[in-house]
Order: structure tokens, then C-alpha cells, then sequence
């Protein structure tokens, strides 16, 4: 094939820009029709000049990249070898620190970090694909509390200001029926933070769940009617005045209770229930065709932040292995949720079914239990 040499002013631009293409199409960097490649080799430039917009209109720059094979898994980039990351994030996730799984697995404890990144942000986007569309009965709703840098009594006055260390309370949805975290917030105990955790919980669920609960914070009811309620507009009332504006009301769908526990000397002596949103009658109903609830409780998702605390090293109460960072935390519970969520089997669910059951085997969205390495390596 012959190459043509470019003989042309540079500050002729459309000249230019012609032979770029010219040069592309001949070193097989983009696609051209054979009657306009024939066109190049006989004539040059020249060839495109004979209907120049016909036959740069036709050519689609498009540069061929070759996928690497970890492209798109956790372990893309990660200059580790598999079955270390592996083991990494595996000594990560079953709730071991960052210091000590460095010295298990006899690495630096910054390479432990990295991958306690990419593994993170990996198992957030698996987590992610799978909770789509997901149908809600009972939703139980809480806030566990955890801490950055040093806890909120230790705070100077700008370091309150900076909202970055202190109290990190962990924003949690749970499904009670499947044992699902379908939504979480990492925030101070705020209501624009448990607005962020039920628009997620919209986002991620096929209408309004049955049956909302929770403890009598008092951010949750707002919340509900910011993201679920109805807007109306109220009747004008006779007589002088301004007219009442708009407001929000909770949906006839919309069932919300509070479990309102009392205190005597730090130990809760009584616990009550009160009907926020909804129809007593319809709650009842509700209840009483429940699997897992017969009665108005949050049990369910205070048992998992049991088990996040059990699985998550940086939630531990007393600890050094708490979070330096709020990345770094986001990225450990992130991985803790998906690895509850796929690989590790649920004691009440495998007793339900009469096998080995993960979160997400019970609702249906995968029918084995996963092994760290199928998590790392799944493209969501």
C-alpha cells in the first residue's frame, strides 16, 4: 500500500483536518467504506475532496481497546496477586483491623488500605445491582452509633464546626422478612441524613412498604413525609386572614409505627407502641399475616447491628481499630454489608428454608452462597 507524504500549508485548516482522517484511516485507526478507502489510496487528499461531507459524515472515529480481563472486578489495578486480595479483604470483612491483617498477611499496612478501597467501593456497586425493584413488607428502620477520629466529648470548638470527626451514626433500612440493609446512611443524627435514607429505600423498592418501625426519633416521621407524603392544599377558613398554604399528608398506603421504650437506671423496664401513620385495623393485618412479626418491634434490625458489630472492626465500641477517615469507614461497611448480603449464611433463614441461607438467597436474587473471590471478581 502507499503511503502519500502530506504536502499542504498548516494554516489551511479543513486541509488539515483531511489529512488526519486520511492519515487514521491508512494506520487502521478508524473505519472507512471501501468505496471512499479506495477513494484515499489512489487519490489522497484529493480523494476526499471529491464529495468531502458525504465522506467525513461516514467516517466513525472509533479506536479499538483492548478489555483486560480484571476490568470492571475489584482486583483490576491492584497489582496483588488474587489470592492475596482474597485474603485480604476476606480477614477485612470477618472483622479483623487493618493493623492486624497486615501483620497476618505480612504486607504493608497501606497495601491493605488500597485494597480495603477498591474492595469497598467494588462491593458497593454489586450491592447496588442487586437491589432493584425490591418488594418490602416490613421495613425496620434505626441509627447505631459509631465515631471518626475521636469521639464527639473530645471535640475542640473547630473541630465541632468541621462536622468531619465525632459522632458518625450509621443511618440503617432493613427488610425484616429476607434480613436485607436495603439502605444506609453515614451522618450525624440529623433529618437531612434520614431523608438520604429513605429516598434510597424509594429508589430501591417497587412502592411503599407495608409496614414502616422504628424508635420515637422523631426525624423519621419528617423524613416519611418529605419522600412518601402528598401534597394538598387546605380549605380557606371564613373570615380574615391569610389562606393556609400547602402541606403534606401521609398517603393511605403509609403505615408507621414508633416502639417507644422507657428507661429506669440506664435498663428499659417498659415498652410501648404507638401508630404514627395508617389504620390500627390495617397494622394488625398486617402483622398478623407477617412471617417474621406478630407484634410492632424493631428486634430485627437491632440484632444486625449486633452482627455489624461483630463483623465490622471499626464498630466496636471500645477499639483502636476505629476510623481515622469517613472514607475509609464508608468503604469497611460497605464491604461488611455485601459480604452478610452473599457469602456469609443467616442462622433464622437457614432454619426457615432447611439449608444454608445468605440474605440474598432468601429473596431470591442469587441461588448459591458466594466465596469472597466470586464477589471480587462479579461485574455488576
Amino acid at each position: 500500500m502507499c503511503r502519500h507524504e502530506s504536502f499542504y500549508d498548516n494554516h489551511d485548516i479543513p486541509q488539515v483536518q483531511y489529512e488526519k482522517v486520511r492519515k487514521a484511516v491508512l494506520d487502521h485507526r478508524c473505519n472507512l467504506s471501501s468505496h471512499n478507502y479506495i477513494r484515499l489510496q489512489k487519490h489522497g487528499v484529493a480523494g476526499l475532496l471529491i464529495n468531502p461531507e458525504d465522506s467525513l459524515s461516514s467516517i466513525p472515529l472509533q479506536q479499538s481497546h483492548r478489555v483486560a480481563p480484571r476490568q470492571g472486578t475489584a482486583l483490576y489495578q491492584a497489582r496483588l496477586c488474587e489470592d492475596t486480595f482474597e485474603s485480604i479483604a476476606l480477614s477485612l470483612a470477618e472483622g479483623v483491623g487493618v493493623s492486624a491483617t497486615s501483620r497476618i498477611q505480612k504486607t504493608d499496612k497501606k497495601t491493605v488500605l488500597r485494597t480495603l478501597t477498591k474492595a469497598g467501593k467494588h462491593a458497593l456497586k454489586v450491592s447496588h445491582s442487586f437491589l432493584l425493584n425490591m418488594k418490602v413488607s416490613e421495613c425496620q428502620l434505626d441509627e447505631m452509633w459509631s465515631f471518626i477520629g475521636k469521639k464527639e466529648k473530645n471535640l475542640s470548638v473547630f473541630e465541632k464546626s468541621q462536622q468531619v470527626f465525632g459522632d458518625a451514626w450509621i443511618w440503617i433500612a432493613f427488610d425484616a422478612v429476607n434480613k436485607i440493609v436495603l439502605a444506609y446512611v453515614v451522618g450525624k443524627r440529623t433529618l437531612p441524613n434520614a431523608v438520604a435514607l429513605l429516598k434510597d429505600v424509594k429508589k430501591r423498592t417497587v412502592g411503599i412498604p407495608e409496614l414502616f418501625s422504628s424508635d420515637q426519633l422523631g426525624h423519621y416521621a419528617n423524613a416519611l413525609l418529605q419522600v412518601y407524603g402528598e401534597t394538598v392544599q387546605p380549605r380557606r377558613k371564613p373570615g380574615p386572614g391569610r389562606p393556609p398554604g400547602p402541606r403534606l399528608v401521609p398517603p393511605k398506603k403509609l403505615n408507621y409505627v414508633h416502639v417507644v421504650k422507657q428507661y429506669k437506671q440506664n435498663r428499659v423496664f417498659k415498652v410501648t407502641h404507638k401508630v404514627v401513620f395508617g389504620d390500627p385495623e390495617k397494622i394488625k393485618a398486617i402483622l398478623n399475616k407477617s412471617v417474621v412479626s406478630r407484634k410492632i418491634n424493631t428486634s430485627y434490625v437491632e440484632r444486625y447491628n449486633g452482627t455489624v458489630r461483630h463483623i465490622d472492626a471499626r464498630c466496636s465500641r471500645k477499639t483502636y481499630c476505629f476510623s481515622k477517615i469517613k472514607r475509609n469507614h464508608e468503604y469497611q461497611l460497605s464491604l461488611s454489608i455485601a459480604y452478610y448480603h452473599l457469602c456469609r449464611p443467616q442462622r433464622t433463614l437457614t432454619k426457615r428454608c432447611g439449608e444454608p441461607t445468605t440474605p440474598f438467597m432468601a429473596a431470591g436474587l442469587t441461588d448459591h452462597i458466594w466465596s469472597m473471590k466470586e464477589l471480587l471478581e462479579y461485574k455488576p
